[in-house]
C-alpha cells in the first residue's frame, strides 16, 4: 500500500490538553485532512527553557503533535544565533523522534517567519520539499518581539532581523498572508524579493460556529453587546468603555456590555467601570474554551472590539458566521471581507468613542440581521486548488 503524501505544519500556535492557544491552525489541520489526501503531522516550536511543554509528543483532538525546543538567545536577541545547531537537532528530531520519510513530505507549512519558516526553508534546502510560510499578525517581521526596545542595541537587532528575516521569506516558495494588509506589511522591507504570495483568510468552522435560530424567542429586554480579546493597549478597550459611558449619560437604556478576557490593561478598565458607575451595565468574565463560543455569540445582539492592530482577527468572522453585526476599526484586514453596505454601520476610527456610541445606538435601533460564509472548507478547498498548481509546475525557483 502506498504511504499517504505529508503535509507538515511547523507553529508555534496549537492547543494542548491544557492550554488553548492557536484553535485557528488546529481548524486549519482538520480542514487540510478533510479537503485533500494528505496525512497532517505538527510540529509545535516553543523555546529551549519552556516549561509548558516538558513532553515531546502529545494528541490533541486527533492530531499528533510534537513538540520541538528552539535554542535561542532570550528576548528575542539576535534570533538564528544558533542557526546551525538548531538545524541539526531539528534534522535529528524529525528521524528520531517523528520518525517521517521524509521522501513522504511534499509541503511543509510554517507560521511565522521565525523560527517555523527558518526550519521549512532547511527541509526545502534537504529535502527538495515545497515549502509555505504563514503571516498572522502586521509585525510580520517580529520587530516587537522581546524587551530591548529602549536598549542600546534594539536598531541594531531590528536591522539584523529585517535581514535574517527576509533572507526566510525569499527562500519559501509561497508567503500567506491572512489579509491583504499582512501581505501588505510583509512587503514594506525593501529586502524582500519572493514576490509569490497567496491571500489565505481565517475561515470558521460552521460546525462550531453558526446561528441558534432558536434563542430568538428567549432574547432579554437587554441589548446585549459582546468584546472578546485580550486586555491590551492595541485591543483599546478604553474606547469601548468611554462609548458606554457616552450612551449612559445620554440616557439609553436597556444596555449590557459583556467583556471576555484577560491582560495587563484589565486593571485600568475596571478601574474606570468602577468610578464612572458602570458596574450595573459592564460585566467583565471569565474566559471561554472555544468549543463554548457558539452560545455566548448567539447571546449577543453586537460584537465590538475597536482594536487597532489587527491582522485580520477570527472573534469578527466567527460573531458574523452566529448572524451577529459587529464594529470594528477602519483600515484592519476585516475590512477587505465585509460587505459594502456593512461597512456604513461596522467601521469606526481608531479611538472614536462617539461614533462608536453612534453605531451601537444605530444597531440597537435597528437589529440588524447579518448574513455571512467563512466556511473554513471553502477557504481551504481554494487554498489546495492554488497549491496544486504551483507543485505542478515543479521547481518555482526563478
Amino acid at each position: 500500500m502506498k504511504s499517504k503524501k505529508i503535509y507538515l505544519q511547523i507553529t508555534p500556535f496549537f492547543p494542548t490538553p491544557t492550554r488553548f492557544y492557536g484553535p485557528y491552525i488546529y481548524d486549519q489541520v482538520k480542514a487540510i485532512e478533510r479537503n485533500s489526501d494528505f496525512e497532517v503531522i505538527v510540529i509545535k516550536t516553543v523555546s529551549f527553557f519552556d516549561k509548558y511543554h516538558p513532553k515531546e509528543y502529545y494528541e490533541y483532538n486527533g492530531v499528533k503533535v510534537y513538540v520541538f525546543k528552539v535554542l535561542d538567545l532570550p528576548f528575542s536577541l539576535f534570533p538564528g544565533l544558533f542557526k546551525y545547531l538548531n538545524e541539526k537537532r531539528f534534522l535529528k528530531f524529525l528521524k528520531k523522534k517523528v520518525q517521517i520519510d521524509t521522501k513522504n513530505i511534499e509541503v511543509v507549512h510554517s507560521h511565522t517567519i521565525y523560527p517555523a519558516a527558518a526550519l521549512a526553508v532547511l527541509l526545502k534546502k534537504e529535502f527538495k520539499v515545497f515549502s509555505v510560510a504563514q503571516h498572522h499578525g502586521l509585525d510580520v517581521y517580529q520587530l516587537e518581539n522581546g524587551r530591548l526596545k529602549l536598549s542600546p542595541l534594539a536598531n541594531l537587532n531590528k536591522l539584523y532581523k529585517l535581514r535574517y528575516f527576509s533572507t526566510i521569506a525569499n527562500n519559501v516558495d509561497v508567503n500567506i498572508g491572512v489579509s491583504n494588509k499582512v501581505l501588505e506589511e510583509l512587503n514594506k522591507n525593501r529586502f524582500l524579493k519572493n514576490k509569490t504570495a497567496y491571500t489565505l483568510y481565517n475561515g470558521v468552522d460552521k460546525n462550531k460556529f453558526f446561528k441558534k435560530y432558536l434563542q430568538e424567542k428567549k432574547r432579554k429586554n437587554h441589548f446585549i453587546i459582546g468584546c472578546i480579546g485580550n486586555f491590551w493597549p492595541l485591543k483599546d478597550h478604553m474606547t469601548l468603555l468611554k462609548s458606554i459611558k457616552l450612551l449612559k449619560e445620554s440616557g439609553e437604556k436597556d444596555i449590557h456590555l459583556k467583556l471576555i478576557g484577560s491582560g495587563p490593561t484589565l486593571t485600568v478598565c475596571r478601574e474606570f467601570i468602577e468610578k464612572e458607575n458602570l458596574s450595573h451595565i459592564v460585566s467583565i468574565e471569565k474566559e471561554v474554551h472555544h468549543d463554548k463560543l457558539n452560545d455566548f455569540y448567539n447571546s449577543l445582539d453586537l460584537f465590538v472590539l475597536p482594536s487597532y492592530y489587527e491582522a485580520f482577527g477570527c472573534v469578527y468572522t466567527e460573531a458574523l458566521q452566529c448572524g451577529v453585526p459587529i464594529i470594528a476599526v477602519k483600515g484592519q484586514g476585516i475590512e477587505e471581507v465585509l460587505k459594502e453596505d456593512d461597512k456604513k454601520t461596522s467601521l469606526i476610527d481608531k479611538g472614536d468613542y462617539k461614533k462608536l456610541s453612534e453605531l451601537i445606538r444605530w444597531n440597537k435601533s435597528n437589529k440588524k440581521m447579518v448574513k455571512y460564509n467563512f466556511d473554513i472548507d471553502n477557504y481551504i478547498s481554494e487554498y489546495l486548488k492554488f497549491l496544486n498548481d504551483l507543485l505542478a509546475k515543479g521547481n518555482l525557483d526563478e
